[in-house]
């Protein structure tokens, strides 16, 4: 597979694999089962043996991350490079691994923080970050678009997901309940986002 970036690959799964170091420093100090889900009360309400998270979830992020590479490096292949957005996004799974690892083993020693408000601050900078990008874009994978009708339709979809990336992060300062109504707005933003994609395709 002549067209994978090895290189960033290798650095960006060393990274994924970074928190074992740490699971593993602070093992015996760790509880034998720990809370790996929480509902939007900050209440744990899924757990897994201490063994899973220092090293199982770690290595699931691995395997999500050598996916997203490889969808990356297709898609460069086929349509043409955009370093930096290849860059960003081949960054978003070990920077969130690295993040929820700390927050998860932080979680079972005992510290006091809101759940909730890093998962929406994580997932309103992931939507930042994609909807800055796909503007740039003129293509739509898999579908045979001239360059203008999906350059239309990416810059629209992007502002959407700026909105929604805000939305996510505005959320953190205000009640659960507003988090919680983001993620069902995600239903209408990706409604609006299809629907609109059709009616200028078929232009």
């Amino acid at each position: 597979m002549k067209f994978m970036k090895w290189r960033i690959l290798i650095i960006t799964c060393a990274v994924c694999l970074l928190p074992i170091l740490l699971g593993v420093s602070l093992w015996e100090k760790l509880p034998e089962t720990m809370a790996i889900h929480f509902n939007i009360h900050n209440q744990p309400d899924g757990f897994a043996g201490k063994g899973f998270v220092v090293f199982g979830l770690p290595v699931l992020m691995v395997l999500l991350q050598v996916f997203c590479c490889f969808v990356n490096d297709i898609n460069a292949k086929k349509h043409g490079e955009r370093k930096k957005f290849e860059r960003a996004t081949k960054w978003i799974i070990p920077v969130m691994t690295i993040v929820l690892q700390i927050a998860t083993l932080g979680y079972g020693l005992g510290w006091n923080f809101d759940v909730r408000k890093v998962a929406a601050l994580l997932v309103g900078g992931v939507l930042l970050v994609i909807g800055n990008y796909l503007p740039k874009f003129d293509y739509i994978k898999n579908y045979d678009l001239d360059s203008e009708k999906a350059r239309k339709i990416n810059r629209f979809i992007g502002y959407e997901t700026v909105v929604m990336g805000v939305l996510f992060i505005v959320s953190i300062f205000l009640p659960p309940v507003v988090t919680l109504g983001c993620i069902f707005l995600l239903i209408p933003y990706a409604l609006i986002g299809a629907i609109y994609g059709v009616k200028v395709g078929r232009k």
